[in-house]
Parts: structure tokens; C-alpha cells; sequence
């Protein structure tokens, strides 16, 4: 299994997730039935459009609904996602977030190509991607986080939270930023 090749303007990344997955390649990827459930808390019309960027073992993908247009990326299976510009209405993963920048990187891309709503399987630490500033830079260009469904795993270490971002302005969820 192909871990992203990321690498900083200085030297590679090397990370605890790369050692964990040299361990056990499955260690960091969905359970279908979480998947399955989280899925569930979506309300997807007719022939949208469905994308997952990646696909890892394909935990979401497989339980797309089949009334939906399902897409996915894969960068073991030569399709990066930061390389696609196909427009979608739904973009859904537990994205790679190690490196955080990774992960923001991948952010951008589904708010450039993603119409209605993002929904993000990350794990708490990652929530530290959506800075004040970021998240100001989101609502100016039209998106807002909306809520998120804390998720537990005994495989993971810590807690992870299912992020719904959206370009609904009407429920907005509330930060507040304190200077110390």
C-alpha cells in the first residue's frame, strides 16, 4: 500500500503512520459499518453526484447508495485527487491527515469541486487544521463547518469526529477566537 509521498520543501515526512501502516496497512482505514452508518446520517437525492478521493479499501465507496453517481480517487490506483477537477455534489472520506497540510490541501480541492456539502472522517487533533483564520478564509469563499458526530474505534487511538461542511450560511456552528 502506497502512503502518500508527501514530502516539505526541507526533507520527507516521517511520521508515526507510516510506522503504523509498515505494521498493519489496515490500522487506519474505516470499518464498513461505520461507514455504512455514517453514511446513513446523509440525505442524498437521485443521481447525485458522490465522491470519494480516497478510496483505501473502499469502505464508503462500497456503501454509496446505487441510486447515487459514484466516483472515487486513488492514489494506489494512479488517480490523485489533488489532480482531478471534476465537479461533485457530495465529497466524503477519512482523508489522509498526517501531514496536516495534506489534509488541507485535500480541503481545498473538495471546495473547489464539491457543490452542496464535505463530510471528513478526521481524528480530533485534525480539527486543529480549521484555524480561526482558515476558517475564515472558508466562509468567504462560501462554506461553513455545520457539526460533527464524535466517533469511537478500539483500533484508534483517541476519538475521531465525522465534520459536516456545507455552504448552508443559515447554521452556522459557533467559534469564538481568544487571545491569551
Amino acid at each position: 500500500m502506497k502512503v502518500w509521498d508527501y514530502e516539505s520543501k526541507d526533507k520527507p515526512i516521517h511520521d508515526s503512520l507510516s510506522v503504523q501502516l509498515d505494521k498493519d496497512p489496515n490500522i487506519v482505514m474505516t470499518q464498513p459499518d461505520m461507514a455504512k452508518y455514517l453514511l446513513s446520517l446523509i440525505n442524498f437525492e437521485p443521481n447525485d453526484i458522490l465522491m470519494e478521493p480516497g478510496l483505501g479499501t473502499g469502505s464508503f465507496y462500497n456503501n454509496f447508495p446505487e441510486y447515487t453517481i459514484n466516483k472515487f480517487c486513488e492514489i494506489n490506483l494512479g488517480i490523485d485527487y489533488l489532480n482531478q477537477n471534476e465537479i461533485v455534489d457530495y465529497t466524503i472520506s477519512n482523508p489522509p491527515f498526517v501531514p496536516r497540510k495534506l489534509f488541507w490541501e485535500f480541503h481545498m480541492k473538495a471546495m473547489q469541486t464539491t457543490r452542496k456539502e464535505i463530510y471528513w472522517l478526521i481524528n480530533m487533533a485534525s480539527l486543529n487544521v480549521f484555524t480561526p483564520n482558515r476558517i475564515a478564509t472558508m466562509n468567504k469563499i462560501g462554506w461553513y463547518i455545520q457539526d460533527f458526530h464524535i466517533v469511537s474505534d478500539k483500533r484508534w487511538y483517541g476519538r475521531y469526529v465525522f465534520v459536516r461542511i456545507s455552504k448552508n450560511k443559515n447554521k452556522l456552528f459557533t467559534y469564538s477566537k481568544i487571545n491569551f
